[in-house]
């Protein structure tokens, strides 16, 4: 009798050290890393993917189907393949998700930031304080040396018009410039410069036409409706 209890108390016994085997054990792995490619995963790592010759593949997506996602989690991460092509992540919530793109266009060096890609837009509003300047703006000149005659093009949009030639010269203002159009004209040479027009019309409050002399300058402005602006130093 003596024995068969203490075979039971030693299987009693034995089934508690199980038991608390399987709970540390489970313990252990619900606290413990998981290694992909490691048998010693980092210990701040939950998930620890090591490997000298492959990488970790995110999923990847059209911008579209990036949209059908349900409830995106915020952090949550994609490649997309179409449009502006990169990285993604959901900066915003699960229910107004906002998918910002992860991107090296711009570099950044101390307190300095630079972007020498494509252009820069923005439809807010750009502010600075009193000690706000800009910088490494250098000024963009359209030097004309030879001929009696220049139309003006978009791309003189901001520019200053050398004129530097010794004879008479006609500058003409054709239509279709963007409003908004604006340029100085510099009568550089001793060539006094004339200005024509192509469907377009010119507006100066003493109706002048031509620059005043050697050195003088005119600004020519779009105000919309093939109609400009001229002022500055002009006569006839």
């Amino acid at each position: 009798m003596q024995i068969k209890q203490d075979l039971v108390y030693k299987i009693i016994k034995m089934k508690k050290l199980q038991l608390a085997i399987f709970f540390f054990c489970a313990f252990l792995n619900s606290n413990a890393q998981t290694g992909i490619g490691t048998t010693t995963p980092n210990a701040s790592a939950k998930l620890d993917v090591s490997s000298t010759d492959k990488g970790i593949l995110i999923p990847r997506m059209t911008s579209a189907q990036r949209g059908f996602i349900s409830f995106p989690a915020n952090g949550l991460l994609v490649y997309q393949t179409d449009g502006v092509i990169g990285f993604y992540v959901n900066s915003g919530t699960s229910a107004s998700p906002s998918w910002l793109r992860i991107n090296t266009d711009w570099t950044k060096s101390g307190n300095d930031i630079s972007f020498t890609t494509g252009n820069i837009s923005t439809t807010g509003t750009l502010t600075g304080g009193s000690a706000s300047t800009l910088s490494g703006f250098a000024a963009n000149i359209n030097s004309i040396t030879t001929g009696t005659t220049y139309s003006l093009l978009s791309s003189d949009n901001g520019k200053i018009i050398n004129i530097n030639v010794s004879g008479a010269f006609t500058l003409t203002v054709p239509s279709s410039l963007p409003v908004g159009f604006n340029c100085t004209v510099v009568q550089y040479g001793t060539g006094q410069i004339s200005l024509a027009t192509s469907g377009t019309t010119l507006r100066n409050r003493n109706s002048y036409t031509k620059s005043a002399g050697q050195f003088s300058i005119i600004t020519i402005i779009n105000m919309g409706s093939e109609t400009y602006i001229t002022s500055g130093e002009m006569s006839n």
